[in-house]
């Protein structure tokens, strides 16, 4: 039974939009838990990674962009699990579908004292995986993680937000890299008004699935419809459940970046 778990903070800072969150779990009974003491709302980059045997792998919660010490009240330390990986991570940038998992290259750039091969057979072997995926990171995003680019379909299958829209030479390295792995790839697909300063990168695809339950982020503007509209046909087997997350998008995050799993088998 996987549970899903969220930061108390994210209760207290948007108390509307985590309503409606548990409102949908109940309607589905899906299992959540809230976690007391974090210091931020993004319960994915710090809580374990979890397997689908139910076994949680702790890493080092180390990442770059909170080395100064002005964020340090806000960096959640968790105690080590008994399988933890020795390497810097964050779990926004780990999206694993069973024995395969996506991360970005900027799991290289937090290790520099490890070769690539290394930290790629390191992080495979701690977490049972046949094949690690390592895309390039957009090159202006900070956190460089891999759950607000890329989330997997089915075993072969992955989507990804289209990029073309802002760089065709970075969409065609991004598609290169996932393509060397012999993937189905579908894009998600945006107006040509989409993209802007303030919203220069798409949330839809931060969404948690929780057995054939979609929960989908969305704005609250009129390019929900045509997200709504390719999940839909995408995860035909899914109940999609939209939910407006506007005001956390803002913040650099959405719904998978807010919440993390366990499972109890």
């Amino acid at each position: 039974m996987k549970t899903i778990r969220l930061s108390n903070l994210l209760f207290k800072n948007y108390p509307k939009e985590s309503q409606n969150l548990v409102t949908i779990f109940n309607k589905h009974n899906i299992s959540y838990e809230v976690l007391e003491n974090t210091k931020d709302i993004w319960t994915r980059d710090f809580m374990p990674l979890c397997l689908d045997d139910g076994t949680l792998v702790s890493y080092i919660y180390e990442p770059d962009y909170l080395q100064d010490d002005k964020y340090q009240n806000i960096k959640t330390k968790i105690p080590y699990e008994k399988n933890h990986i020795d390497l810097v991570i964050d779990g926004g940038n780990f999206v694993r579908y069973k024995n395969k998992a996506i991360m970005t290259d900027k799991v290289f750039k937090e290790n520099p004292s490890k070769t690539k091969d290394e930290i790629i057979e390191t992080i495979k072997s701690k977490c049972n995986l046949y094949d690690l995926i390592i895309i390039p990171k957009q090159p202006y995003d900070t956190f460089g993680h891999s759950d607000s680019m890329v989330r997997w379909i089915d075993e072969n299958s992955v989507l990804l937000n289209d990029f073309s829209i802002e760089s065709k030479t970075f969409n065609d390295k991004l598609l290169k890299a996932l393509q060397k792995h012999n993937l189905n790839i579908q894009a998600m697909k945006y107006s040509n008004s989409f993209f802007t300063k303030k919203r220069n990168w798409g949330a839809y695809i931060n969404f948690i699935k929780i057995e054939n339950v979609l929960i989908m982020p969305i704005y609250g503007i009129k390019d929900d419809i045509l997200a709504l509209e390719q999940l839909q046909n995408i995860y035909k087997n899914c109940i999609i459940e939209p939910i407006n997350f506007g005001a956390i998008i803002k913040e650099s995050g959405a719904l998978h970046c807010v919440s993390s799993e366990k499972i109890e088998v």
